[in-house]
C-alpha cells in the first residue's frame, strides 16, 4: 500500500533541472578558475581560447559555436534531431563562462602557489559539475554525443575516439596559440576521476529520488 507523501513527477523533474543547471554553472566556474590560474586549461578550452586570439569573439561564444557544430555533426551522422537538453547544455555553459569572466569574480593571483590552488580548484569544479549535469539525464554534452556515435559507426573504442577528439582539439588550439601548460595535462589526468566520483554520488541521489513513493 502506497502512501501519499511521495514526490510528484513535476517535482522530480524540477529537481533534475536544478541539478542540470547547477552542474553547468559549476563546470563553467571551474573552467574560469583554470583560465584565471594561467597555468594551462583543459584541452577543449585551449581551442576555444586559441580561437578568441584569431577573432573578436569571446571564449563563451566559441564554446557555443564549437559545441553546436559538434551537435550538428552528430545529428547528420545519426539522422536524428538533437535533444533540446544538449543544445541548452552548450548554450548555457558558454553563457555562464562569459558572465563569470565579465563579472571578474575569479581573481588572477600573482603568487604561483595561489595559482596552483586555483588550478586544482578549477579541475575539481569541472569534474564535479560534469558529474552533476550528466546525472540529471537531461542533456549530454556535445562531445559525449559525438564520441558515442563515432565509436558506434567506426567500431573503435569510446576511449580511442575520445582521445582522438581531445588530441585534435588540443593540437588545433595550440596552433592557434591557446594556453597549453602543466594545467592542461593535469586536467587530462584528474577531471575524469573527479567526474566519475561526482557522477556516482549524484546518480545515487537520483536513484533515491526515482524510488520515492508516489501515491
Amino acid at each position: 500500500m502506497h502512501g501519499g507523501t511521495g514526490l510528484s513527477q513535476g517535482t522530480k523533474l524540477a529537481i533534475r533541472c536544478v541539478l542540470f543547471f547547477a552542474g553547468l554553472f559549476v563546470l563553467a566556474l571551474g573552467a574560469v578558475c583554470m583560465m584565471q590560474a594561467q597555468l594551462g586549461v583543459a584541452s577543449w578550452d585551449v581551442l576555444h581560447i586559441g580561437l578568441t586570439h584569431l577573432t573578436s569573439l569571446s571564449v563563451g561564444t566559441w564554446v557555443q559555436i564549437i559545441g553546436i557544430l559538434m551537435i550538428a555533426i552528430t545529428c547528420l551522422i545519426e539522422r536524428k534531431w538533437p535533444r533540446i537538453g544538449s543544445i541548452v547544455n552548450i548554450v548555457m555553459i558558454g553563457f555562464f563562462i562569459n558572465w563569470l569572466l565579465s563579472l571578474n569574480l575569479v581573481p588572477v593571483y600573482p603568487f604561483l602557489w595561489a595559482r596552483v590552488v586555483m588550478l586544482l580548484v578549477g579541475i575539481v569544479l569541472m569534474g564535479f559539475g560534469a558529474g552533476m549535469y550528466v546525472a540529471s539525464n537531461i542533456g549530454a554534452g556535445p562531445r559525449d554525443g559525438l564520441t558515442l556515435v563515432l565509436a558506434e559507426r567506426s567500431g573503435w573504442s569510446i576511449r580511442m575516439v575520445r582521445t582522438i577528439l581531445e588530441g585534435t582539439a588540443l593540437l588545433l588550439g595550440w596552433l592557434a596559440t591557446g594556453p597549453v601548460s602543466v594545467g592542461t595535462f593535469a586536467s587530462v589526468l584528474l577531471i575524469g576521476p573527479v567526474m566519475q566520483a561526482s557522477l556516482r554520488f549524484w546518480r545515487k541521489r537520483m536513484e533515491k529520488l526515482a524510488a520515492a513513493a508516489v501515491s
